[in-house]
């Protein structure tokens, strides 16, 4: 049996000073998960760290191979419990987290460090799978650094482990990385991955594919960002921001629903468009697009539907940047098919008995779908109030309760109303739901849509006009159509939204403005980081290099990839250029050039102290006493800097002694 030499175990232990970094490493890359995985996971990652320190105080033991049993099938059993039971990112996540934990408990030696700290990096891109804001890309650099910090640590001597030194080696090899980095970012070719797990289908803030008349209310209490919208000329006026998501067709007791699937269509022929522009949608786990009317041309992945909304091949789980022109003078459906006609004209039996009556004597006096809308518009603002704080209404004939009855309601509630009004006059009518307005952000100039702007409108057809759009709260609160929101609530009702929307605060507030600049900065984000696609590289590639070819990209990256670290190289040369020694190394190297033209130099074979005893003893100075301030500045990293400025100002005194010495001799 081959014995090992006992300096072996030494040289493979952790230093104590690494360790507490490597400890703070996991705690940092930990953080941001913590939100998307079970508590108890996080309970777990707590409990192992305390055991880890328990170990490193010498108060417990290493956990033996039954009780490491233990913990993994009691993982697995709390993820089963916890209903992780297919293989989403949320189980895969939480399943690293545990390992990553779990590993602590058990790491003896560097290699198993090594392997933490590998764990470490994975962690850290796991995160961006949740979420690519331009504050975790910072946070997520902060948690590379500590990281790197611990590996740092990790090839120090084990005396000698410095926290703060190390921090500052992995802070220079991290920016070091960050040229090339950019060049492979612009440059490498996106492709798709060669495996993936199902991406996070977390809930989020949004408009559903089923809508009751408070549902909007609600959502306009959320300064939750929607999304945010770059056109490509002249901003479009607030009243003709109407971002269409998607159109109810199906109602039953007092909910209205998108109903049955619809075809795909062609694009529309248009000659022109009328607006360009590109908007970057917030994740909303749905596929449903916005657009104001009526698109004539979008990105790829893109399709349309009968109902001419917009619908991506797949859910939207992540900032997605798509571009649409759009034409309000496209014709939609001059000729109305008749199985569609009889969709956009269905209603329940014996719902909402007094506003049939009214659509009845409406149609007996108004021979023209429009001279009807006009008529109920007139009565909308003469007699209706806009509120976020409408009075409950029953789920069955509550349309009938609005309109006879309370007479104050949000968007939905009139839009609701009119749609069933005109159905049951015999007009194909329908609700559409979406967003209206948008708040300018003044220092990039693009258009923040925010979840209190949503909101809901009606679209009647009329032989020949095709879908007309009218927006029953433009009658009953025209203010908040041309100016937004805020102008059509009371106070009581502006104080109910949170604090950080322009809504409550209004503009030329100092918060206000703070808000915008940190929007536009997470705007320029999203547009050339998170929204840099194969498209947008591609466009960017053709810019630069004309017709795109593989030599071109290769020869690209290699021409790029060189001058990043032709860079760095001379910026570590210029950096290293100077004598780069400790400072006492140097005050000794230049006191023994100035000795050596005075033909005292140092005799070969004769250490400093020696030399400069030799030195002391001709210039008449005690040198035994200084032997250990010599020995300690020149040999000790630690030394502090009055050692240095000691040995400094000893060197200037038997420079001086010496020179008389000489004269008098």
């Amino acid at each position: 049996m081959v014995k090992r030499h006992a300096g072996a175990g030494i040289a493979e232990q952790i230093p104590r000073n690494s360790l507490a970094l490597l400890m703070v490493a996991q705690l940092v890359v930990v953080i941001p998960l913590a939100s998307y995985v079970s508590i108890w996971i996080v309970g777990v990652c707590l409990f192992s760290g305390y055991w880890r320190t328990q170990v490193y105080r010498g108060r417990w033991g290493y956990p033996p191979t039954w009780v490491k049993a233990i913990l993994v099938v009691a993982s697995f059993a709390g993820l089963a419990i916890s209903g992780y039971r297919a293989f989403t990112l949320e189980a895969a996540t939480s399943l690293l987290v545990l390992a990553f934990a779990l590993k602590l408990i058990e790491m003896r030696n560097r290699r198993d460090a090594f392997l933490v700290i590998f764990l470490c990096y994975f962690l850290t891109a796991n995160a961006f799978l949740f979420d690519q804001s331009i504050a975790m890309a910072i946070y997520q650099v902060f948690a590379v650094i500590v990281a790197t910090a611990a590996l740092v640590g990790l090839n120090q001597l084990q005396s000698r482990v410095r926290p703060l030194a190390s921090f500052w080696t992995a802070g220079g090899l991290v920016l070091q990385a960050l040229p090339l980095t950019l060049v492979l970012f612009l440059l490498f070719p996106r492709i798709g991955p060669l495996w993936s797990v199902p991406l996070p289908n977390a809930a989020t803030t949004g408009l559903s594919d089923k809508i009751t008349p408070g549902d909007v209310a609600s959502l306009s209490q959320s300064d939750d960002l929607a999304f945010r919208v770059l056109f490509e000329g002249e901003v479009p006026r607030n009243r003709d921001l109407y971002w269409r998501g998607l159109v109810y067709s199906h109602y039953e007791q007092g909910t209205w629903s998108v109903g049955p699937a619809l075809p795909v269509v062609a694009k529309p022929n248009s000659d022109a468009s009328e607006f360009a522009y590109q908007i970057f949608l917030e994740p909303t786990q749905s596929r449903w697009l916005y657009a104001l009317d009526t698109p004539t041309d979008f990105s790829p992945k893109i399709e349309m539907l009968r109902d001419f909304r917009l619908l991506s091949h797949d859910p939207v789980r992540s900032v997605l940047r798509y571009r649409v022109e759009t034409d309000r003078e496209v014709v939609l459906d001059p000729e109305l098919p008749g199985w569609l006609r009889r969709r956009e004209l269905a209603l329940p039996e014996g719902d909402n008995p007094r506003m049939r009556s009214y659509a009845a004597s409406l149609q007996a006096t108004y021979n023209h779908p429009s001279d009807m809308v006009m008529a109920m518009m007139r009565e909308l603002q003469n007699d209706f109030v806009y509120t976020l704080q409408p009075p409950t209404l029953p789920t069955r004939d509550g349309i009938d309760a609005l309109w006879f009855d309370t007479q104050a309601g949000f968007c939905s509630h009139f839009a609701g109303a009119m749609v069933f009004t005109l159905r049951a006059a015999g007009i194909p009518a329908r609700m559409v739901g979406g967003y209206q307005g948008g708040e300018i952000n003044p220092v990039t100039g693009h258009v923040v849509v925010r979840q209190y702007l949503a909101h809901a409108w009606v679209e009647y057809w009329v032989a020949e006009r095709g879908w007309v759009r009218v927006d029953p709260t433009s009658a009953v609160a025209p203010e908040r159509v041309e100016s937004g929101l805020r102008a059509a609530l009371s106070n009581n009702e502006r104080s109910a939204l949170s604090i950080f929307t322009t809504a409550r605060m209004g503009q030329g507030a100092i918060l206000t403005d703070i808000l915008q600049w940190a929007d536009s900065l997470e705007h320029q984000w999203n547009l050339w980081v998170v929204g840099y696609d194969a498209d947008t590289q591609s466009s960017v590639l053709k810019d630069l290099l004309g017709k795109i070819t593989p030599l071109k990209i290769g020869i690209a990256i290699a021409v790029g990839g060189g001058v990043s670290l032709l860079f760095v190289s001379v910026a570590l040369f210029w950096r290293r250029r100077p004598v780069g020694r400790h400072p006492a190394a140097r005050d000794y190297s230049s006191f023994c050039l100035r000795m050596d033209r005075l033909g005292l130099g140092r005799e070969p074979g004769e250490t400093p102290a020696i030399y400069l005893a030799r030195l002391a003893a001709i210039a008449k100075l005690d040198g035994a006493q200084d032997e250990n301030l010599v020995q300690r500045a020149l040999y000790d990293p630690e030394a502090p800097r009055s050692t240095m400025r000691a040995l400094q100002q000893w060197l200037r005194r038997l420079q001086i002694n010496l020179l008389f010495a000489l004269r008098r001799t």
